[in-house]
């Protein structure tokens, strides 16, 4: 493919009835499915061309992504098992003129409106040549973004600045791109991401640069972090990191990211994955959001808690300091002190929950009172939580982190029930109802966590308690297991969003009809909080079977991730 210097209009013809050479770099990169890949770029370059005129452009390209095992541990340093999916955002871009620093932007959706804006504005700030993080909280630059809150020019904006920031020696110089995406968006599969990771791979392009796998991966994050969001790093790693039907295992710690230790699994060739779009986005508010927020909140502060903990207990300091991550939290780094049954010993000295004043009289913990607000600063004060839950969230990072660990190792070996059961492990920490629509509870009480020791329980088998689903997700990881499913679970920040089951090759159809007969009845329509059943639209989109095509990057001239 010679698509570095084709013309929009050479992309259209060539990617209509793709010769062999062409169909050989699109199947390099995608695998199968290339037809509908060919038609998104298609779509992105007419409208190149009814917009800027038919010149010569550049695509880029990232997928989505799914988490298979590792929910919300990433910003913990816990291990996760990440996968690129074929849905993806398309950035086809060609440079404005050398003395223009103008970006313009348009999208394939008609709901997206045109953006431009110049980029020697906000990076003439005087903060701009100090650290990234600094420039983005002054007030003047919040104060742009809240403007104009949730558009897709903020996430552009923060690309573009992001880049210039980590390559200020590079003239800025404006570009015409069109932006084109089948990912659903609000579907857990990371759209956003997405659409920064194309567009900083095309920035960094038309500006000669590059950046290796952990840089890029940290300065994407950055980007994100112009809007307001308070990303981790997973997302954009699995789009950076990922392969061809590959799946990644690795912790990351965003405060020292090193990825040189991830391990790359061919994905068994006997096993599918189903991503199940929910039709729900998260919305939450009152007693609920409470309830959401008071984990994440105590998750935040967790492992702070547990090294003091250790440390009055007179645990070795050099173990102590080395907790600092989930991912050092595993049965073999404690196997001088009874492994996964030590650490649930040592769990027991974590209390199940603490007032706030509580907190504050047994912990150190500086900045506790500026973290409640942070946290619950948009949650009604009658919801406000009294007491914080600390025993369960920690048990369900801990575990999550070990399960996601050893789900890698059971891919490997062959034992997909294992790593079925794993699955649907994690999801019940996630849990909120059982399959007969009562609360679901999951025990951590000095007296459950002493059964737990006496069994010799394995810790990834605890589900613990983090609660991040709904009742709609329940229900969905639920047909998907009556259907024959290995495992399901839901994937991302929870509430809504997508499920993802694990099949069988040879059960797929069949769970995928069990999913889909369910999604069609209005029990799950009023679940869902629709009026009426989902479309038929919808449903012939509601259940995907996931392929993993290969890293974020540049579509032509050359379509492996070294281009």
């Amino acid at each position: 493919m010679g698509g570095g210097r084709w013309r929009a209009s050479e992309w259209i013809r060539r990617l209509e009835k793709p010769d062999s050479e062409v169909r050989a770099a699109l199947e390099a990169v995608y695998g199968g499915g290339v037809d509908a890949r060919a038609a998104l770029v298609r779509r992105a370059a007419a409208r190149f061309i009814e917009r800027f005129g038919d010149g010569p452009m550049r695509v880029f390209r990232s997928p989505g992504r799914i988490n298979l095992r590792g929910m919300h541990v990433d910003t913990h340093g816990g291990y996760l098992n990440l996968m690129t999916h074929q849905r993806e955002v398309v950035v086809a871009v060609a440079p404005g003129p050398a003395d223009d620093d103008t970006a313009t932007f348009v999208n394939v959706d008609p709901a997206f409106e045109e953006v431009a804006f110049r980029l020697g504005g906000q990076a003439g700030h005087p903060a701009f040549d100090g650290d990234w993080f600094g420039f983005i909280t002054r007030r003047e630059i919040q104060e742009s973004v809240l403007a104009q809150r949730g558009h897709w020019g903020n996430y552009l904006r923060g690309v573009l600045l992001r880049m210039h920031h980590e390559f200020r020696d590079a003239p800025l110089r404006g570009l015409s791109g069109v932006v084109a995406s089948d990912l659903p968006r609000g579907a857990a599969l990371s759209s956003s991401m997405a659409l920064c990771v194309a567009a900083f791979h095309a920035a960094m392009a038309l500006h000669g640069r590059k950046l290796a796998d952990d840089a890029l991966i940290r300065a994407v994050q950055g980007a994100e972090w112009y809007t307001g969001s308070r990303c981790g790093t997973s997302d954009q790693a699995a789009m950076i990191l990922g392969g061809r039907d590959e799946l990644v295992n690795v912790a990351l710690l965003a405060e020292d990211l090193d990825s040189s230790g991830a391990r790359r699994i061919r994905f068994p060739d006997g096993l599918g994955v189903l991503v199940i779009n929910s039709y729900t986005e998260r919305s939450i508010s009152g007693a609920a959001l409470g309830e959401y927020t008071r984990n994440r909140f105590a998750y935040s502060l967790a492992l702070a808690i547990l090294r003091q903990e250790m440390a009055a207990e007179g645990w070795p300091e050099a173990l102590v300091r080395g907790c600092g991550r989930l991912s050092a939290l595993t049965p073999d780094a404690f196997a001088e002190y009874g492994g996964g049954t030590g650490l649930l010993r040592l769990l027991r000295r974590i209390p199940e929950s603490l007032s706030l004043d509580q907190l504050k009289g047994r912990y150190d913990l500086p900045g506790l009172d500026a973290a409640y607000e942070q946290y619950f600063g948009t949650v009604a004060e009658a919801h406000r939580p009294k007491d914080i839950g600390l025993r369960g969230p920690l048990l369900f990072g801990i575990a999550e982190s070990e399960r996601a660990r050893v789900f890698a190792d059971a891919l490997e070996s062959g034992d997909w029930e294992r790593a079925g059961r794993l699955m649907t492990t994690g999801h019940d920490g996630d849990r909120r109802v059982c399959a007969d629509g009562t609360p679901f509870r999951y025990d951590v009480g000095d007296g459950a966590l002493e059964r737990l020791v006496t069994d010799g329980a394995a810790i990834e088998d605890c589900p613990g308690v983090y609660g991040a689903s709904s009742p709609v997700l329940d229900s969905l990881v639920d047909a998907a297991l009556a259907g024959g499913a290995l495992g399901a679970s839901l994937t991302g920040a929870g509430i809504a969003g997508t499920v993802l089951a694990l099949c069988r090759r040879e059960d797929i159809e069949h769970v995928q009809g069990r999913i889909l007969n369910w999604m069609g009845t209005e029990d799950y329509g009023r679940l869902a909080g629709r009026d009426g059943t989902l479309s038929e639209a919808e449903l012939a989109g509601a259940v995907v079977v996931n392929r993993a095509p290969a890293a974020a990057g540049e579509l032509g001239p050359f379509v492996h991730r070294e281009s």
